[in-house]
């Protein structure tokens, strides 16, 4: 393998628990909520098992940059980790449903996905419980709304205040942050429905001395596979959601860049 400095890079990050728990001591909380409630559905007796899950998942996705599919044991880019836990999970799989061709390596947590997709009664109480998880957080945070319309261009705005607080610098269509020889990149994604379906962010992590060797984390996975549940903040109700989602994504992003900030060159 050619031996990339983003590669060396990636393998100080401290893992899942230690970002999630900075992000949650900025006040989020959704990611947390749907893990807690997965192990509620799962059993306490799984707990372990999930979280183990969960951080070994975070630390392969990390380490091939994206470009993999645990769940699938797929590598783009092979993990200096990779997790024989994992490969034992995939080889012991005894739930396959050719409805379903790619599930969670654990089972309860494909039961729980393809419940949400047949059951509606179980699944409109999902959705009634994380209404409430939003609206008590949009609440909290004392979410400002003004300025939006549910444009893509509407986030600009509002992307580049979040930006600004923490120290990315804005240029012409990115914002920007340098910590050691790592670059840490926010955009956003104007393509498309010009009308926003969940936030349009987009984020980039690179080397100063290899810039065209990137870690893309756009699309709905890239973080979601990093903290499990953070997904949750793409699911907007309303513009309090739209808004709460944007300033998510940029602050989780900012931690991740705080956990690499003593990266090798």
């Amino acid at each position: 393998m050619i031996d990339h400095p983003l590669l060396r890079a990636v393998t100080t990050w401290p893992g899942r628990q230690h970002t999630q728990l900075a992000f949650e001591t900025i006040g989020f909380s959704l990611h947390r909520i749907w893990q807690d409630r997965v192990i509620e559905f799962c059993g306490q007796e799984r707990a372990a098992l999930l979280n183990r899950y969960w951080d070994e998942t975070a630390l392969e996705t990390m380490q091939s940059l994206g470009r993999s599919a645990p769940d699938r044991r797929i590598f783009q880019i092979e993990p200096t980790c990779r997790s024989s836990f994992l490969d034992d999970l995939f080889a012991a799989r005894d739930f396959q449903d050719p409805n379903y061709p790619y599930p969670p390596l654990v089972k309860c947590l494909f039961h729980r996905a393809k419940r949400l997709w047949i059951d509606p009664e179980f699944r409109e109480a999902e959705v009634a419980f994380f209404d409430r998880a939003h609206r008590a957080e949009t609440d909290r945070f004392a979410v400002q709304t003004t300025g939006w319309t549910g444009r893509k261009r509407d986030v600009i705005p509002f992307a580049d205040e979040f930006c600004k607080s923490l120290d990315f610098k804005a240029l012409r269509k990115c914002w920007r942050k340098n910590t050691g020889n790592l670059i840490f990149e926010v955009g956003v994604d104007l393509g498309g429905n010009p009308y926003c379906i969940t936030p349009p962010m987009k984020f980039k992590i690179f080397h100063a001395d290899e810039r065209d060797f990137v870690y893309d984390l756009q699309g709905g996975l890239s973080l979601e596979r990093l903290v499990p549940g953070f997904d949750e903040y793409a699911r907007c109700r309303d513009a309090a959601g739209y808004v709460l989602g944007i300033r998510a994504h940029i602050e989780l992003f900012n931690v991740i860049a705080g956990s690499l900030s003593c990266s090798p060159a």
